[in-house]
């Protein structure tokens, strides 16, 4: 099988959707083609058009590129894989899902999971989890507490200086700051602090891109803390994969943080509308909910593994059947497999 991979240009760089597009090479030949919503000119994606008029592909799949998907649907698009992820699809009105009635969802976010099961389109819904990361030596001692953030929206909340005030809040002393935004307009936000030694009575450091992805992930995993980068997230990989170090992850409580972290219980959330009010931490507490944001990674990976059956069915879409659309299905499936035995 033939599948094309239409992807984010911005995942180029991160690698966030690499997991998925392994699942796929398990199953066929994967060409990946990349897009991006803020490219100008009404043509940007014409190689993605061409590709799919000339039929070389058995399979399509658009990775949070649900406009070009939109695109190709009067070219007959049919049965195409559409991932949205919650932080890009949130705002769309009811009537863009609903134009894909030939199609697929996937989603990775239960509230639009929810949202496009109530419009009568075809989702099913999975939780990606990644491997937890090797055990590493913390401090757990007020006098060591450190945080890191990567600055990616300089002009919202959260930002360097948001997070640097919540850091005094909750008496964490040192904040390491990734001055790299999404938009290259964006980087007059940061023009304030970069010099600084100090913000908001926080010891500062900063960073622009690292050489190599290698040193950008040792650099964020060192402190304890890990300041979730936006607001909202599609699966939120930074905020995973700190968790998978053991790390505290602070987060708003929106989509999709408050799907994966419970809040004092492997991390811990705090309303977007008041920022500032935040739990007092003891450094126990701060020792256990290192030890369980690391569990809640192994489980949820377990749980991930698990459920890759399913999602190579629903991939396929080779007509078996499960007992619902949620993560757990691959549980319930097992149940069933049991009891056809029993009976037999």
């Amino acid at each position: 099988m033939k599948i094309c991979f239409v992807g984010h240009s911005f995942h180029n760089r991160t690698k966030s959707s690499d997991f998925f597009q392994d699942v796929l090479g398990e199953l066929g030949e994967v060409s990946v083609m990349t897009s991006s919503p803020d490219q100008s000119g009404g043509y940007a994606d014409d190689a993605i058009v061409e590709a799919f008029v000339s039929g070389n592909f058995d399979q399509w799949v658009f990775w949070q590129t649900e406009y070009v998907a939109e695109r190709l649907l009067p070219l007959g698009l049919r049965n195409a894989i559409l991932a949205p992820m919650f932080d890009g699809a949130w705002s769309r009105p009811d009537a863009f899902f609903q134009k894909f009635v030939t199609c697929r969802f996937l989603s990775f976010s239960r509230e639009l999971h929810t949202r496009l099961q109530h419009l009568d389109c075809r989702s099913t819904f999975f939780e990606y989890w990644p491997k937890l990361a090797p055990p590493r030596e913390r401090s757990y001692s007020r006098a060591d507490w450190s945080a890191f953030f990567w600055e990616r929206r300089p002009l919202d909340v959260p930002n360097a200086r948001s997070v640097s005030h919540q850091c005094r809040v909750l008496g964490i002393g040192k904040l390491a700051i990734h001055a790299v935004p999404d938009f290259e307009s964006d980087t007059r936000g940061t023009q304030g602090y970069r010099a600084r030694k100090r913000l908001n009575g926080v010891e500062l450091t900063t960073s622009d891109w690292f050489d190599t992805g290698e040193q950008y992930r040792e650099a964020s995993a060192a402190p304890l803390f890990y300041f979730a980068p936006r607001r909202l997230e599609g699966i939120g990989m930074a905020s995973l994969e700190a968790m998978a170090n053991g790390q505290i992850v602070i987060a708003p409580d929106q989509p999709t943080a408050n799907q994966y972290i419970g809040h004092l219980s492997s991390g811990i959330l705090y309303d977007p509308d008041r920022p500032y009010r935040l739990p007092h931490l003891s450094e126990g507490q701060a020792a256990d909910l290192s030890a369980a944001a690391r569990m809640r990674v192994e489980f949820g990976h377990k749980e991930w593994e698990a459920d890759k059956e399913r999602l190579r069915s629903f991939l396929l879409d080779d007509g078996r059947r499960w007992t619902n659309t949620d993560y757990s299905a691959h549980f319930g499936n097992h149940i069933r497999r049991q009891l056809h035995q029993h009976k037999v």
